[in-house]
C-alpha cells in the first residue's frame, strides 16, 4: 500500500479530532471496489471509544460517529476491529441502512458480498483484559497471531479466512481469560472470505 493510504495515530497523536480527520481523509481515498479498515486499541466506555484527550467528560468518540464515518465512505468493504472495554456495545447499535460483513484480499474481494463487518474484543458488558505476560491486550495478541498464520486450520492453504480468524481468536481469548472475555463478530458475511495471506 502507498503511505497516503494508511494513517497511524499513537499516544498523543490519537486525539478525537485527529482520529476523525484521519478517518475522513483516508476513507475518502477509497473507491467503490476498495476495502477500508479501522483498528482501534485503547480505552472504551459503553457506547464510545476514549481518545487520548478524553478528560472524563469531553472528547468521547461515540460509536455512532464511527458508524457515520464508515457509512460516508464509498468503499464496498468496511472493517472495524476494536480492542477496547465494552467494544461490543458498538454492535448493539441499530442502523437501518448498515449491512455487516468482513471482506479482504484482492481477488476474493470481487467475489464477496459488500457491507460492513465489526469484530469486537468483548461483549458490551465486559472488560477487555490486558496481560503483562503478553505485553498487550489479550484480544490483540491472538488477533495478530491468527493473522500471522496460527489461525490457518483445516486445509493448510496459507490463507486465513474470516471464520478461521474469528474461531481462533474466540477460542484462545475465552480460554486465556477463563471465560471472562468473549470476542464477538457481527455480520452477514461469507465465512470463507480471506483476511490474510501467509508467506508472501
Amino acid at each position: 500500500l502507498e503511505n497516503d493510504q494508511i494513517s497511524i495515530l499513537i499516544d498523543e497523536a490519537a486525539t478525537k479530532l485527529q482520529i476523525m480527520d484521519a478517518m475522513r481523509s483516508t476513507f475518502a481515498k477509497a473507491g467503490p471496489d476498495d476495502l477500508i479498515l479501522l483498528y482501534f486499541s485503547g480505552h472504551g466506555l459503553n457506547g464510545a471509544f476514549l481518545p487520548i484527550d478524553f478528560d472524563g467528560y469531553n472528547n468521547r468518540l461515540d460509536h455512532e460517529t464511527i458508524k457515520s464515518l464508515l457509512d460516508e465512505s464509498e468503499a464496498k468493504y468496511k472493517i472495524c476491529i476494536a480492542d477496547a472495554c465494552h467494544s461490543g456495545s458498538l454492535l448493539a447499535m441499530k442502523s437501518g441502512s448498515s449491512k455487516s460483513i468482513l471482506e479482504s484480499y484482492y481477488e476474493s474481494l470481487a467475489q464477496a458480498k459488500e457491507g460492513t463487518a465489526l469484530i469486537m474484543s468483548s461483549k458490551s458488558q465486559e472488560t477487555s483484559l490486558e496481560s503483562q505476560g503478553l505485553r498487550q491486550g489479550v484480544f490483540s495478541h491472538y488477533l495478530i497471531k491468527g493473522l500471522e498464520g496460527a489461525a490457518d486450520s483445516g486445509v493448510k492453504d496459507n490463507i486465513i479466512t474470516i471464520s478461521e480468524l474469528f474461531n481462533f481468536v474466540y477460542q484462545n481469548v475465552k480460554e486465556y481469560t477463563g471465560k471472562r472475555q468473549t470476542p464477538v463478530i457481527e455480520g452477514d458475511y461469507d465465512p470463507n472470505m480471506p483476511v490474510s495471506a501467509i508467506g508472501f
